[in-house]
């Protein structure tokens, strides 16, 4: 949600859940864990008509006020969600003026970057197993819609940039006037790679991942997607999920294909659509928004690190540059990024915070390594961590690997 939406948060909302005209519901069953919310969902069955499509491996309360119900097997929600993305694009149930717009479907990725047909994607160091992104940036040249394109090379293993003191490079800078397809035909345009790379997503594919029968898959990829039957953009359909999804080890990239789902569909920014995580133990979104998380800062402004040596290299990290030339080309909110952070500066250090010490930006404290919920759990279980207070939740149940945290509960 993070990366795709700027924020790790609902899109629209509980009350907007009445608004839609489709619902999807995986890994979670709100009928009984979130029941003041679910009243939403059950309006807009009553008001609207909306229909219900419940994916889930047990038949819980909310499936059984669905319209649809498909049993799968329990962590197959990718290949489920990846075979809509496939049903989507080859059936043209897609929003292709939104994509164009308000999305980066246009952009052409520059020649050399290659799709994980062996697993992984290009720029994958084995020896330090982190990507060079840079194999991933985008071609320069702005408008080539329409323009004849050669076939695209093959990619050859890309050797990662060197960083400061042997570590991986950072992620590379956008080039300042990016090409783009408004066609959507180019062969290394965003959207004919995410067409390449879920054409394997087959109905039958699904059906021998999920174990979700073919047609009844087809079914439920035609109901959601039919929002966009023949090009119409009148209604729309949101994906509701709670920490059914987020406990998988593959947690976050179930949440990214359906961030796609909802951009392909144009489902996004829209009343009765986006993608609506429902919170499930110990204050996860309190914890994210009140920055109670080792990453970012209130307002969602990420930590300095110590390469971040004064105030202008830390904005000048962590500010998105916009894709096109020109500032108004490209909706970019986070330009907004040294604002929000001189005021947030302000308000921690008030009169000491002044444009002549950089707003006191050296008072901030510099995280050096990544201290996430994974991590110390991984620093328990070597040892280095003595012990772990535990309020109002179950760290064993609540992450990916509950042996593994067994295991690091043992040793601390």
């Amino acid at each position: 949600m993070g990366p795709t939406f700027g924020r790790g948060a609902m899109t629209n909302g509980w009350i907007d859940i009445k608004n839609t005209d489709m619902m999807l519901i995986m890994g979670g069953n709100p009928a009984e864990n979130h029941p003041c919310g679910f009243k939403w969902a059950i309006e807009a069955k009553r008001v609207r008509n909306a229909k219900m499509i419940v994916v889930d491996p047990r038949f819980t309360r909310t499936a059984s006020v669905a319209d649809l119900f498909c049993q799968i097997r329990a962590g197959a929600d990718i290949a489920f969600l990846g075979g809509i993305i496939h049903y989507a694009i080859e059936n043209n149930r897609i929003a292709k003026q939104y994509l164009v717009n308000y999305t980066n479907a246009a952009f052409v990725v520059k020649d050399g970057f290659k799709l994980p047909e062996d697993g992984l994607y290009s720029g994958f160091d084995a020896a330090t197993q982190v990507y060079d992104k840079s194999t991933w940036n985008y071609e320069e040249g702005g408008d080539l819609s329409g323009k004849p394109v050669s076939a695209s090379k093959a990619a050859t293993a890309a050797k990662p940039a060197a960083g400061a003191n042997g570590k991986p490079a950072p992620p590379p800078h956008l080039p300042e006037n990016v090409a783009y397809d408004l066609t959507l035909q180019h062969p290394r345009c965003v959207f004919q790679l995410l067409r390449q790379q879920y054409s394997r997503y087959t109905p039958e594919m699904v059906e021998r991942i999920t174990g979700v029968p073919k047609d009844q898959f087809l079914k439920a990829a035609d109901l959601f997607t039919s929002v966009r039957k023949d090009g119409d953009m009148k209604k729309a359909a949101t994906i509701i999920y709670a920490v059914g999804w987020t406990q998988h080890t593959s947690g976050t990239q179930t949440i990214r294909t359906a961030a796609m789902i909802q951009l392909l569909l144009g489902n996004v920014g829209r009343a009765g659509g986006g993608v609506n995580a429902l919170r499930g133990h110990s204050n996860i979104q309190g914890a994210t928004d009140m920055a109670g998380i080792f990453e970012i800062l209130p307002g969602y402004l990420k930590v300095p690190t110590p390469a971040d040596t004064d105030f202008k290299s830390y904005l000048g990290r962590i500010t998105p540059k916009p894709s096109k030339p020109h500032v108004w080309d490209s909706w970019n909110y986070w330009s907004n990024t040294p604002k929000f952070a001189v005021s947030f500066l302000k308000a921690m250090y008030g009169d000491a915070a002044k444009k002549q010490n950089d707003w006191a930006f050296h008072y901030l404290p510099k995280v050096d390594r990544n201290y996430s919920w994974a991590y110390i759990w991984d620093d328990m279980y070597r040892g280095t961590v003595k012990g772990l207070f535990a309020f109002g939740m179950n760290g064993v149940a609540i992450g990916p690997d509950s042996q593994k945290n067994i295991d690091a509960l043992k040793k601390a």
